[in-house]
């Protein structure tokens, strides 16, 4: 049996954005952010002593090997099709799309469009479907699929508009994505259908997972030194060779949430004052809304601390951490 307890926080690490487009255009990031994410701390009465005995595999025995979550499906109920591109629009109400396109070579992105916002991603050009959220909430949203023309100037070859209306709201932060990619096949999930065997509150499935994560994967300061601005994080591999950078901590922890229904934001942004690039998630909790785990900043450098801080010494974090104004969040997955 191995005893796990709720006593650290989430590393900060390097993060690279992706960069963003329109008509035929110069892809870059736009200017500012949105600096209203909730920093609240998970306080330890939150978190009681949660055990987990890792010989016994939830996803083999009680589940007799087979997990049911919610997936990405191209179900073709209601596809936008012209000369290889295709939008599959079934499951927006499930908060996502499924994006393809075929008989081109050259780089290819995805541009989601929501009144002023928009998100850029890199689509594959083997001809596969990639789900891409719809993470601005429900209303008129334009999918296009853009290719380059040179340098990173973009031109569309497709585009579809629709109206969104979610099953239920955070319908978006409970699916996988391009950026939080799992199945039920995936070794994160089974992992996290097993350190919540006996959870039976979505704060106790936080404590365990959460708890296993920041207990085992250590950063990894070689890749975040050599990280590409196109990479993309694989929760299997983080949980494997249980090594990562903050994007790799922020994908894996919303995976395994949720997989287990809860919903879970990635978050791509900068925190403190020297506007150091990071990656962090966000966890919905009935009652309080959505909240982020504590994390601190020693020096000039990120360590993973006690979610608490105070257990751990930190008394300076204040002043990196104060009400939450230190964190500027840009882009929400």
């Amino acid at each position: 049996m191995k005893s796990m307890k709720f006593t650290a926080s989430l590393m900060a690490c390097l993060l690279l954005l992706a960069s963003c487009g329109q008509d035929t255009q110069t892809i870059t990031e736009p200017s500012g952010g949105d600096t209203s994410a909730i920093i609240e701390e998970i306080q330890e009465e939150m978190a009681p002593e949660y055990i987990v005995d890792e010989e016994v595999s939830l996803a083999e025995t009680v589940y007799g090997g087979t997990i049911s979550i919610t997936e990405n499906v191209a179900s073709g109920k209601k596809v936008y099709q012209k000369n290889g591109s295709s939008i599959d629009v079934s499951n927006a109400s499930q908060g996502y799309v499924m994006v393809k396109q075929t008989g081109v070579s050259k780089r290819l992105k995805v541009q989601i469009v929501k009144d002023d916002k928009k998100y850029n991603y890199d689509l594959n050009n083997n001809g596969t479907y990639e789900a891409f959220p719809l993470q601005m909430g429900e209303g008129s949203y334009k999918i296009r699929i853009m290719q380059n023309k040179e340098g990173n100037t973009y031109f569309e070859l497709y585009s579809a508009t629709i109206d969104v209306k979610f099953d239920q709201v955070n319908a978006p932060f409970l699916c996988p994505s391009q950026y939080v990619n799992y199945n039920s096949n995936s070794a994160a999930v089974k992992k996290a259908f097993d350190l919540c065997v006996n959870a039976k509150t979505d704060v106790e499935k936080l404590t365990a997972i959460y708890s296993w994560i920041i207990s085992n994967v250590k950063y990894d300061t070689q890749k975040a030194a050599t990280v590409q601005t196109s990479y993309l994080p694989n929760v299997d591999d983080t949980l494997n060779t249980k090594k990562g950078i903050c994007f790799d901590y922020a994908a894996l922890m919303a995976a395994m949430l949720r997989s287990q229904g809860i919903p879970t934001k990635l978050i791509c942004g900068t925190v403190s004052a020297a506007d150091l690039n990071h990656a962090w998630n966000e966890v919905y909790l009935e009652g309080q809304g959505w909240v982020t785990v504590r994390i601190y900043f020693k020096g000039s450098e990120w360590e993973r601390m006690d979610a608490t801080f105070a257990a751990s010494g930190g008394a300076n974090i204040e002043q990196y951490i104060g009400n939450g104004s230190n964190y500027t969040s840009l882009r929400v997955y």
